[in-house]
């Protein structure tokens, strides 16, 4: 196996990973495409525009800290979308912190994300090597929204809302029901505070629609910004367009706390995934821009001023590839200013990443001052 591939794409016959070498490919960047059936990389990598002009290879690999190290050793980065990832990031990270690789992954999942800052967070800073997680549309561009609000002096609270239009992949769906029995939190003066179940509410587009929406997870942005000193409240949740996912996730999660929360693990594990496949039963066709498109909207408070910033998005999987392909383009070819535990904006920079998929057309955002000291009445 060659050591010139600096970037390894983890779960290589996924949806995800497709799009994330698409997009290594245009930037000139060679990978290594690892999974655990090479027949399955072959057919996923057939189907990915343009790969007969990039330069990659394919390694068939199982899912074991030391099988992994022996991949990671000589690389720079690793692009992990193995999910759910509260089952498998460990072996991915300690085989990372072995090799001395930084870690990318997709997820928003909030029980995944500490369970990688318990472990490997004190290790990985001591290192110079970062994890970061959900360098993805979930919940890349909403941390992208809020820093641009978080320019503003003054400012101390989040609230933020995703709208969307996306058909979750099978990892996707198999995530949001490991959500649904893990602890999920958001932050209250300065402390995480959990939620007592999924939590719906409201949220008026701007077309002037009323959409119903679900704390999702809680999504990663209470944890990121729990350790931001400026911030002191946060809170997002999440509309999909077609309403009949968060009705089925409140169907998972009353079936699971009067029927399956007393199963062994290992079954109600296989219960769950089954249940998923109601929501996808298999792997959706590629994204249209002109279809799948987004809104994330941050509005953001202090004692006397008011900010709020627009992301319009299209194509959620496009949008995750690309973030990937140039994180791990950074992360190859320099030092990050940052170690540890850290969110996508805190490593990349904001501005750089917003200016990242404006130049791809998949993004653009608009931030408007509602109140500041001084302004006339």
């Amino acid at each position: 196996m060659n050591t010139d591939y600096p970037v390894v794409i983890y779960g290589a016959s996924g949806y995800t990973a497709r799009l994330i070498a698409e997009h290594l490919r245009d930037m000139g960047v060679p990978f290594i495409a690892a999974g655990r059936n090479r027949k399955r990389i072959e057919e996923a990598m057939a189907i990915v525009p343009g790969i007969e002009n990039a330069r990659y290879e394919i390694v068939e690999i199982e899912h074991n800290v030391e099988a992994l190290t022996k991949l990671l050793t000589g690389r720079k980065v690793i692009c992990n979308t193995v999910g759910p990832f509260m089952r498998y990031n460990l072996e991915v990270a300690e085989a990372c912190l072995r090799s001395g690789v930084h870690y990318l992954d997709t997820t928003g999942e909030q029980s995944a994300i500490l369970q990688l800052d318990e472990h490997f967070g004190k290790e990985f800073a001591k290192a110079g090597l970062v994890m970061v997680p959900s360098t993805a549309y979930m919940y890349g561009l909403s941390e992208i929204g809020a820093q641009f609000c978080l320019e503003t002096p003054g400012v101390d609270s989040l609230r933020l809302h995703g709208i969307g239009n996306a058909v979750p992949t099978v990892a996707s769906a198999q995530t949001i029901l490991d959500a649904v029995r893990r602890p999920s939190y958001y932050l209250k003066d300065n402390e995480l505070v959990r939620y007592p179940g999924i939590e719906n509410g409201k949220v008026c587009t701007p077309s002037g629609e009323v959409l119903i929406t679900s704390n999702w997870g809680g999504s990663s942005n209470p944890i990121w910004f729990s350790r931001d000193g400026r911030v002191r409240n946060c809170k997002m949740d999440v509309a999909i367009w077609n309403q009949e996912l968060y009705k089925k996730e409140l169907e998972i999660e009353r079936a699971y706390k009067v029927q399956l929360q007393w199963l062994p693990e290992d079954q109600l594990t296989q219960v769950m995934d089954h249940m998923a496949k109601g929501v996808t039963p298999d792997t959706p066709p590629r994204e249209s821009r002109q279809v799948h498109r987004s809104i994330d909207i941050c509005l953001a408070t202090g004692n006397n001023v008011a900010v709020k910033s627009t992301i319009y998005s299209t194509g959620g999987y496009l949008t995750t590839g690309l973030l990937q392909a140039y994180a791990a383009r950074r992360l190859m070819s320099e030092t990050p200013r940052v170690t540890g535990l850290r969110s996508p904006s805190s490593v990349f920079g904001h501005r750089e990443l917003m200016g990242a998929l404006q130049s791809w057309g998949y993004a653009s955002i608009k931030v408007e001052q509602l109140a500041a000291p001084g302004q006339p009445l």
